[in-house]
C-alpha cells in the first residue's frame, strides 16, 4: 500500500506541475492578447476623435463658405450677412433662437433675430436699449467675454428673453474689433441644457468674429 501511495503522490505532483505549467503558458498567451486589445481600443478612440475633429472642421468650413457667399452677394446690405452669421451660430450650438446685436454709444440694438417668439421680437427688434444690471448681456458688456448661463429663468433678475420667450440655457458671445465691443450674438435654448465648451468655442471662431 505504501508503494501505491507513493506512486499516487508522485502522479498527483506531476499532474499539479503540468497544470501549473499549462496555466503559465495560458497566462503568457493572454497577456499579449490583452495588450493588443488595449492598443486596438486606443487606436479606435484616436480614430473616433480624428473623425470628430474632421466633421467639426468640415462643418465650420461649410458655415464659413455660406457666410462668405452671402457677403459676396449682399451688394452692401448688412442684414443678410448678419442673418447668415446668426443662423450659423444657432446651428453650431443647437439653439432654439437668437439675436445679433450691434453696440454703439452705450446701447445695444437687436439688428437681427432668428427663431425668436413674437413677444420678444416686438420688444427688442431694431430698438435701442441698455441691459439691466447683472443680466448676462450686462456681464458680457462689462467683461467683453463669453457669458454662459445655465438657466436664465432661475436667476433673481430674469432677462427679457426668459420672461417673454421662455429662455433657459443662454450664451452671449462678444463681437470685438480691435478689442472694442461692436456687438454680440446671443443664443438661447428653451430648456435647461448647457452648451458644450466645443460649441462655445466654435461659435467664438465663427465668421461673426472676423
Amino acid at each position: 500500500m505504501s508503494r501505491k501511495g507513493a506512486k499516487s503522490r508522485r502522479r498527483i505532483t506531476m499532474l499539479r506541475s503540468k497544470t501549473t505549467k499549462s496555466r503559465t503558458r495560458v497566462s503568457r498567451i493572454r497577456k499579449p492578447q490583452a495588450d493588443l486589445k488595449q492598443k486596438l481600443e486606443a487606436y479606435r478612440c484616436e480614430l473616433a476623435e480624428a473623425r470628430e475633429h474632421l466633421a467639426e472642421a468640415l462643418e465650420q468650413q461649410a458655415a464659413t463658405s455660406k457666410v462668405l457667399s452671402v457677403i459676396s452677394s449682399s451688394s452692401g446690405e448688412l442684414e443678410p450677412v448678419f442673418s447668415a452669421m446668426l443662423e450659423n451660430a444657432l446651428r453650431i450650438c443647437e439653439a432654439k433662437f437668437g439675436m445679433l446685436l450691434r453696440y454703439s454709444d452705450g446701447a445695444f440694438v437687436a439688428q437681427v433675430m432668428v427663431g425668436a417668439p413674437p413677444a420678444l421680437v416686438d420688444a427688442l427688434l431694431r430698438k435701442s436699449f441698455t441691459p439691466s444690471h447683472g443680466i448676462p448681456l450686462d456681464r458680457m458688456l462689462r467683461t467683453k467675454k463669453v457669458v454662459h448661463t445655465l438657466d436664465a429663468a432661475a436667476v433673481e433678475n430674469k432677462p427679457l428673453s426668459a420672461r417673454l420667450a421662455g429662455a433657459h440655457s443662454h450664451v452671449v458671445v462678444p463681437m470685438l474689433k480691435d478689442d472694442e465691443l461692436i456687438g454680440a450674438i446671443s443664443i438661447y435654448r428653451q430648456e435647461v441644457r448647457p452648451f458644450t465648451d466645443k460649441q462655445i468655442e466654435l461659435s467664438r471662431t465663427s465668421p461673426a468674429k472676423r
